[in-house]
This record gives structure tokens, sequence and C-alpha cells, in this order.
């Protein structure tokens, strides 16, 4: 290891910020109970409290609700979730089509190709030079068949920022799904679902300077 280190990959995962170990210690150590009221035991209840603080302090940064948010292991998951759970939703009961661009990060990139094996058809959608997506080739894709169009907000590698209010718009209008995978843009480029017609968004705590191995689901 070089005497000093810089490190210049922020985009992809954060070094955990000494308040955040600080705030989390006290579940480690004392309120380490299940988080739950089930059993009416004050750690418990405690515990659930506060995850549901957390929760709602989350999605507030959304616009969303504390119900309309849950936790996950991290993006990975958070993106399968998404992807897959709109396929076993709808993939019987409206169509059986998905739409995502060629850039994408890898839980949508791998959950597509588990799709494709199951029979869903999958369109890839042109990128320009910069990595932005065609919006007339997602106009021209759309179908009576689409369930979901999954385009990340930013790219971890190149740096493009999609426009995800447009893109969200255009899938409003056509009627289908729209999951943005905001691992890398949450807290840093804003987005309110009450303003901007997003069905499914996915975060993760990693990129934010929060620990690995916890994520979550709009």
């Amino acid at each position: 290891m070089f005497e000093t280190t810089v490190y210049l990959d922020n985009g992809a995962a954060t070094r955990l910020d000494e308040r955040v170990l600080e705030a989390m210690a006290p579940y480690f150590f004392d309120l380490y109970a299940v988080a739950t009221s089930q059993f009416g035991y004050s750690l418990g209840i405690e515990a659930r409290d506060a995850l549901d603080t957390a929760r709602q302090q989350i999605a507030a940064r959304l616009g969303a609700h504390l119900e309309e948010f849950i936790f996950t292991s991290g993006s990975t998951e958070s993106s399968n979730l998404a992807l897959k759970g709109v396929a076993l939703a709808l993939g019987e009961k409206k169509g059986r089509h998905i739409i995502i661009s060629p850039i994408e990060d890898f839980p949508v990139l791998h959950s597509a190709r588990a799709l494709e094996r199951q029979g869903f058809q999958v369109t890839r959608l042109r990128v320009d030079e910069t990595g932005r997506v065609d919006l007339d080739h997602l106009r021209e894709s759309i179908t009576d068949e689409t369930i979901l169009v999954s385009i990340q907000a930013a790219n971890q590698e190149i740096g493009t920022l999609q426009d995800v209010e447009v893109i969200a718009g255009i899938c409003k209008e056509k009627g289908t799904l729209f999951h943005t995978d905001a691992t890398h843009s949450f807290l840093r480029v804003p987005l309110d679902v009450r303003e901007v017609p997003v069905d499914l968004v996915t975060v993760s705590a990693h990129t934010i300077h929060g620990p690995k191995g916890i994520g979550g689901l709009y």
C-alpha cells in the first residue's frame, strides 16, 4: 500500500462515515433485539421504533411515505426484486416484455438475462456516445406487452445522468411501470417521487457513506 492513497471510486463505494458508525453502535451492543413488538418487550419495541424512524428518514428523501419503502440487503437485491417482482406480478396478466439500457449496472443486466431465459423479451435501448438513452427508441419500443422499463439514474463508470423525469413521463403516458436504479445518484441528484412519476427506485447505503449490506426499494 502506498503511503498516501488517493481514492477516486466513490461512485462505486464510499468510506463509512464515523457518525454513521456512532449512530449504529447502540443497536449492536444494547438494543440488539429483533425489531418487533410482537412479543411486547421493551428492547424489541425500541429496536422496531428505531428501524421505522430510519425508514421514514430515507423515504422522506425520496418524497415517499414510510410504508412505501422497504429495506433490502443492498442495490443488488433491490433491483432483482424490482425486475423479477414485476415480472412475477404482471407476466401472466399483461405481457412479458421488459426494456432496459445496455449500460445498466449488473443487478439489472443479470436480472434481465435471467428473465430472458424464462421466456421474457428484453429490449436494450440504443445509447449515444455519452451513454444517454435514445428517447425516440424508448417511445418506439414500448408496446401493449411492456410491463417495465428500467433505466439507471446515473452510471457509476462514465458518470452519465439520464433524464429520469422525461423517461418517467414517457412511461406514464404509455401506461408501463418505470424503475430507476438510483444507487449512484441518491442524495446527489434530487428525486422526488411526488413530482416525478417513478414507480420503483433502488437505493443503497454503500454509496452515501453508509454501511455495506443495507439498501432499499421504493
